[in-house]
């Protein structure tokens, strides 16, 4: 027993009393005294218990030794895991950041006290809401900060900037390090560093996890119909000496899909969405293939010759993607795992398809008619020095509105509003040219709010977000430059700089 807790509990974590009183026992070598120690301790002390400092945890499915050194002087001291080299592929940025339960409030509670200290003044008590994230937080369920920074705004209310989780700063023994180890067990690489090693080692790593043997069944060409039984969100297969996760995928060859092994659950829905959606698009038949010769066109270019056929023909492509994807409900169905899941979304949708067909050519026809008249109001404004600026800031909204991801940033509702914004943008580009200095006051405001939110959308989280505070930004440059056109909503400069503010 003496043995059995020297080789679990640190040294340096074990001063309580009631530990020292077992260490005495136990050197009399008092069997019942002993017992009732151990018994006393663990009551006591409930995080010096065996389940506080496991041999394995579980990562991605997989069952990963624990190893321990309690040597504030090596570079090793805390913890190491021993991870299979194909399971580096399947690792999230962040997955690596917790640690062992034993020292799990003691790791939140210091991330805590690294923040900023005008951060850490609005969070309050930072023992206490270490306590309280602790019990909210489970260690290895996915990335470490952006599940820390959403359980503080649950708890406090508080939006932590996005550079406030600095799991690097604490403490060392705090930090995992990293064992790679290759099929036969033998140590590959050794970091607390994990993007390093997933650099240096991430092309062996997917070598060693695609040439494992694959299970028959999940790995098929050619398919064009739902006849290959149910599809498991994970199964488990032997890679190496492990036992790791792999995600059964479907994915869009264009005239069939295939079904392979995905490394990742987020790989395997994002690719089983478009082969789900190319499966549909073959049992439609006629349904599908006759909407595809009276597609609209692509939208005139700026120069104001003809669209290249490639260019239209992508178009065309993404545009009937649209449609399929609207009419069955794609984006927002779960992804199908039965033929009798995928039969239900195809008797859904297929009435579907001649509406939503419809609604799109409507909402594209007045764009594809403003979009030539802007672009020659920008050619007229481009030779009158004062309206540069506005010429330049009006080409990068349009790139934005009405470039080449249209289709895929723009949902069905907004495309509405697309007409009103380019009409917006020409009668910005005349009344430049007669009055530049006005343009330049009315865009002074307006500009710096731009080069924030761009920064801020690049990296916020929350995507519905950046996207309504975009479509404000668009209502507000109709209320700044063409107020005569209305805006859908109230909006105006301050509101949408305070949603901008608020992005994180």
């Amino acid at each position: 027993l003496l043995a059995f807790f020297d080789a679990r509990v640190p040294d340096h974590v074990a001063t309580g009393k009631a530990f020292e009183a077992f260490r005495e026992e136990a050197e009399r070598r008092d069997p019942d005294l002993l017992a009732l120690r151990i018994e006393d301790v663990l009551a006591a002390e409930p995080e010096l218990s065996p389940a506080a400092f496991p041999d394995t945890v579980t990562i991605h499915g997989a069952q990963v030794p624990v190893a321990y050194r309690f040597d504030p002087s090596a570079e090793d001291d805390g913890i190491t895991l021993t991870i299979p080299l194909p399971l580096l592929v399947q690792l999230a940025p962040g997955a690596l950041d917790w640690t062992i339960p034993g020292w799990h409030k003691e790791k939140l509670t210091a991330l805590l006290y690294e923040m900023p200290k005008a951060v850490r003044r609005e969070l309050g008590d930072l023992s206490a809401l270490g306590a309280l994230l602790a019990e909210t937080l489970k260690p290895f369920q996915g990335p470490l900060a952006p599940a820390f920074a959403e359980a503080v705004f649950t708890i406090t209310g508080v939006r932590l900037p996005p550079d406030a989780v600095r799991p690097d700063a604490v403490a060392a023994y705090l930090r995992i390090t990293c064992r790679l180890v290759d099929g036969d067990g033998r140590e590959v690489a050794k970091s607390r560093d994990v993007a390093d090693l997933l650099e240096r080692y991430g092309a062996q790593a997917r070598a060693a996890w695609s040439e494992a043997s694959p299970a028959a069944r999940f790995v098929k060409k050619g398919l064009t119909a739902w006849d290959f039984g149910e599809l498991p969100p994970f199964l488990v297969r032997r890679v190496g000496a492990a036992e790791l996760r792999s995600y059964p995928a479907l994915v869009d060859r264009g005239r069939h899909v295939d079904l392979v092994l995905a490394e990742s659950a987020a790989a395997a829905e994002s690719e089983t969405r478009a082969g789900v959606r190319r499966l549909l698009m073959l049992a439609a038949g006629g349904a599908v293939t006759s909407l595809a010769p009276r597609l609209p066109r692509a939208l005139p270019s700026e120069s104001g010759g003809p669209v290249s056929r490639e260019a239209d023909e992508t178009f065309r492509g993404a545009l009937l993607r649209r449609i399929v994807d609207e009419a069955f409900g794609l984006e927002e169905a779960v992804v199908p795992r039965s033929r009798a899941e995928f039969q239900a979304l195809l008797t859904r949708g297929v009435p579907r398809l001649a509406g939503v067909f419809a609604a799109y050519s409507n909402a594209l026809a007045p764009i594809a008619a403003e979009v030539p008249k802007v672009y020659k109001a920008m050619k007229a404004a481009a030779s009158h020095p004062g309206a540069r600026a506005a010429v330049a800031d009006v080409r990068a909204q349009l790139a934005a509105l009405v470039g080449p991801a249209l289709l895929e940033s723009t949902p069905l509702p907004r495309l509405v509003h697309l007409p009103r914004y380019v009409k917006a943008c020409q009668v910005r580009l005349e009344r430049a040219q007669v009055d530049p200095r006005k343009d330049d006051s009315k865009a002074a405001p307006l500009t710096p709010l731009l080069v924030a939110f761009e920064a801020k959308a690049r990296r916020a989280t929350d995507r519905e977000a950046v996207q309504d505070v975009r479509w404000s930004l668009e209502e507000l440059r109709v209320a700044i430059f063409a107020p005569e056109l209305k805006t859908a909503v109230p909006v105006s400069l301050a509101k949408v700089k305070a949603s901008v503010d608020v992005l994180r």
